[in-house]
């Protein structure tokens, strides 16, 4: 415990500057994308569509630097051939999967494209003189449909010619490829959360669900303590969420940033010269590294034990309470206004109040990360996020797992990474 509270204050001292000024970056850049892209969208759906991704990419952007600008503060974590722009790179591409499907999961995704289609449609309507038969294809609206599923396509199609082609490519496709690949995967999210938004909907209307609506209030009336039981139930479940979920979650995310790794047993997957290549084989051998990246960033949460655990969601709690205490003290402080005035003051103080919250937030998660490596029980290492040596031209020759049960190894991590990563150690 004193190992883990001077290493978090380590990095305070030492980065707490940085941190604030890589998350301010990262929000001021989130904000302007936005905008530029609802700009663009009031034109052409399909272009505010193209830019949008960029304003997600730009919030995972600046996370990623502040989780590596700390982690030459920690003990365990550290590595004396990592850094660079090659690690940051790399660190990026591994946490696309990770944080978009975090970023999809707590509504924030959502949120951005509320924002995008409410700039986008007000330039619409406005330049359609407000005729809605006159807007046409623009206006930020993203359904499920033809164009969404266009791009996601197209989007995937050149990340797998730069996988195939990386070798023969100039360095400066790298930039393509890693926006094509956060393009696919926004566009992923973006249906998949469509279409369950829609398979809720269609629940909802079911008769059998207002049924059980009925009946749940009849209970509700006539039944007050199965009532009392359900409210406490359902206070319980937000509870979890709040407090185990969410921060195992963050710990994930800093796992895939660092690279966790299994130091104790062979590797995951083996990968040699003689085996059929082709586009499948690149986009199997893609999605093997990556869940093999995942798999080793979640085993932290387990192997760090339930003490270690339970020691971090603590503390996260109370950093969760503190920002919401503090962003409600500073609304008092300014005190009762005109909604005109609340409308440009009240992003400002959320932004201001994250600003000394967030070095916090990573400083809590990056030392509970640091703490679980110190285990020795725990079987996990780091890798520097950047470059191997392995060859350009490999293809799948076979995947050799291991099965263990549930204390021991359950998945294995090979330092190796894909085409754009072995692209990256030339540009």
């Amino acid at each position: 415990m004193a190992s883990a509270l001077r290493t978090f204050g380590r990095i305070l001292a030492r980065h707490w500057p940085a941190l604030m000024a890589w998350y301010l970056g990262g929000e001021a850049l989130h904000r302007l994308l936005i905008e530029l892209a609802g700009f663009v969208g009031g034109h052409t759906t399909l272009g505010g569509l193209l830019l949008l991704p960029l304003a997600v990419a730009s919030r995972l952007v600046s996370y990623v630097a502040m989780y590596l600008t700390v982690r030459p503060t920690l003990p365990h974590s550290r590595r004396d051939d990592a850094g660079g722009p090659q690690e940051f790179a790399s660190a990026t591409l591994a946490a696309i999967l990770p944080f978009f499907a975090f970023y999809t999961a707590w509504g924030m995704l959502d949120a951005d494209q509320i924002d995008f289609f409410r700039v986008a449609s007000a330039i619409a309507l406005a330049d359609s003189g407000y005729q809605l038969d006159q807007v046409g294809d623009r206006g930020g609206l993203i359904a499920v449909g033809v164009l969404p599923v266009t791009v996601l396509v197209i989007a995937l199609a050149a990340r797998l010619v730069f996988i195939r082609l990386s070798a023969r490519l100039p360095r400066w496709t790298v930039v393509l490829a890693v926006y094509a690949e956060v393009l696919w995967t926004f566009m992923l999210f973006t249906l998949v959360a469509r279409w369950w938004n829609g398979v809720l909907d269609w629940v909802a209307r079911r008769e059998v669900i207002g049924g059980l609506q009925a009946f749940g209030d009849w209970f509700a009336v006539n039944l007050a303590p199965v009532a009392v039981v359900w409210e406490v139930g359902t206070g319980i479940v937000g509870v979890v969420i709040a407090a185990v979920i969410v921060p195992a979650a963050w710990l994930t995310v800093a796992g895939v940033v660092f690279g966790t790794t299994f130091d104790s047993t062979p590797s995951f997957a083996r990968w040699g010269g003689g085996a059929t290549r082709g586009a499948v084989v690149s986009v199997a051998r893609t999605i093997v590294l990556r869940l093999e990246g995942l798999w080793a960033a979640i085993a932290v949460i387990w192997r760090g034990g339930p003490l270690l655990f339970g020691v971090y969601a603590l503390a996260y709690a109370v950093w969760s309470w503190g920002e919401q205490s503090g962003t409600r003290g500073v609304l008092q402080l300014i005190g009762g206004h005109e909604e005109s005035f609340w409308a440009g003051v009240y992003p400002l103080v959320l932004v201001a109040v994250a600003a000394i919250a967030e070095p916090l937030r990573v400083a809590i998660v990056a030392t509970a990360y640091d703490s679980v490596l110190a285990r020795p029980q725990a079987g996990l290492d780091t890798r520097p996020s950047g470059l191997d040596d392995e060859p350009r031209d490999v293809g799948v020759a076979s995947l050799d797992v291991e099965h263990e049960g549930t204390v021991g190894v359950l998945g294995e991590q090979e330092d190796q990474q894909d085409a754009v990563r072995r692209g990256l150690r030339d540009a």
